[in-house]
């Protein structure tokens, strides 16, 4: 039987229609998660999931699944998606390309009049990013059993708005339970977000795992003081304490460069005016490296220079809260599938790795999965520069048909 083929043309269509929910100036998407534009994103998924013939399901945390029924539906079925919700502001791939591809590998499946065994969901997980609520992955986390359901409701975002809150408020906290069903398998499309493919000239990432990461949250904590009287001798500035050690924190990240990155990510101060002096600034770091001992040293490396300054400034550097993340390692019987749909097809394709985290983590607890990665442009992503061929779109949504078709089509 030849291969299916996937409508590059509406693939490409949808991805620039949706592109224009939150669209921004220099060609880029602003759609936090449970915003009115997420909402408007997550309708029109709904409308092409029923013009597909998909029965739509919307669980508790938001979670849009579009159903596919097998000629067994008692077999638990094949999932396929990604996220629709965006960084402020994001790009058209990072996300909606999975959700997209899975739709359109669903779309192809209909247009050949193939029914398989298993069931396929084409599904968007609640919150990806986690630009607006922290943690991201918290949708597909919820799902696999790695957050609860109540907790997670009651996270708020900066201006008090809760996830249940948001979820109702735009139509989304669905009667559905969040998770506790099998999965056969899930698979994931998306653009590397990184340079790797595109440096290697190849167009399909096999991606077998990820990098270690640590977050580090920090303080600083100096005086209060009227920043136009109290005199320079005498004043104890927790910015610029704080600055200081952004300012290794990105050294430490240069010196154990390109294996290793290291910088300080966000930073809040108090009373962050203009008349006085900093006496409080809370800020934290991202540290991701291949290997342990690299995490590991450069962890050391930031503790070392938060004692110098500390000693130096007389400011108190604390670390008040670590998250490490293991590397997580996806089915390895998938990835070398990955390889050889990608050589059947006529596409290059090597071994990847991921240092960003992507909602096939969590799925990667529950079941089979896999993560297939296309190049973006100079590796950008979470800007609006981000940018990826139609062709290498469409290269990968026949990659994910394919995992689709073989795994949807197995009866045991």
């Amino acid at each position: 039987m030849p291969a299916l083929a996937i409508n590059r043309d509406r693939l490409w269509s949808d991805l620039m229609t949706l592109g224009c929910l939150g669209a921004t100036p220099r060609g880029g998407s602003d759609r936090l998660s449970l915003t009115d534009a997420d909402r408007d994103a997550r309708n029109l998924f709904v409308h092409w999931c029923a013009e597909a013939g998909l029965a739509v399901t919307i669980d508790a945390m938001g979670n849009v699944f579009g159903r596919r029924e097998g000629a067994d539906p008692s077999l638990p079925p094949v999932l396929a998606g990604s996220h629709l919700d965006t960084q402020q502001p994001g790009g058209k791939f990072d996300g909606p390309l999975g959700v997209l591809a899975a739709l359109a590998a669903v779309r192809a499946m209909n247009a050949a009049g193939i029914v398989t065994q298993r069931a396929v969901e084409v599904v968007n997980w609640t919150n990806e990013e986690g630009a607006r609520f922290a943690p991201g992955l918290m949708g597909s986390g919820v799902f696999a059993g790695k957050l609860d359901l109540a907790a997670t409701h009651a996270t708020a975002d900066r201006g008090g708005a809760t996830v249940g809150a948001e979820l109702a408020r735009i139509g989304y906290r669905g009667a559905a339970p969040c998770g506790g069903r099998a999965v056969d398998s899930y698979f994931e499309l998306h653009i590397e977000q990184g340079p790797v493919l595109e440096a290697a000239g190849r167009v399909i990432g096999a991606v077998t795992g990820s990098h270690y990461m640590l977050y580090l949250g920090l303080e600083c904590l100096g005086e209060n003081g009227h920043a136009q009287s109290l005199p320079q001798a005498r004043r104890r500035n927790a910015l610029y304490g704080a600055s200081r050690l952004v300012a290794e924190i990105e050294a430490i990240g240069d010196a154990h460069a390109p294996a290793g990155t290291a910088s300080a990510i966000t930073m809040d101060v108090w009373p962050n005016n203009r008349i006085n002096i900093a006496h409080r600034a809370v800020f934290a770091a991202s540290v991701v490296h291949p290997a342990r001992e690299g995490v590991e040293a450069m962890e050391a490396a930031i503790l070392a220079a938060m004692a110098r300054i500390a000693d130096e400034t007389g400011l108190a550097l604390s670390v008040v809260s670590r998250m490490r993340r293991d590397p997580i390692v996806f089915d390895a019987g998938l990835a070398e599938e990955t390889l050889r749909l990608a050589a059947a097809r006529g596409h290059s394709a090597m071994p990847a790795l991921t240092r960003p985290g992507h909602d096939a983590f969590n799925l990667s607890a529950i079941c089979p999965t896999a993560l297939i990665f296309v190049p973006c442009l100079d590796g950008v992503s979470h800007s609006e520069l981000e940018r990826a061929s139609l062709e290498h779109c469409a290269a990968g949504a026949e990659i994910l048909l394919d995992h689709m078709l073989n795994r949807a089509g197995r009866a045991n």
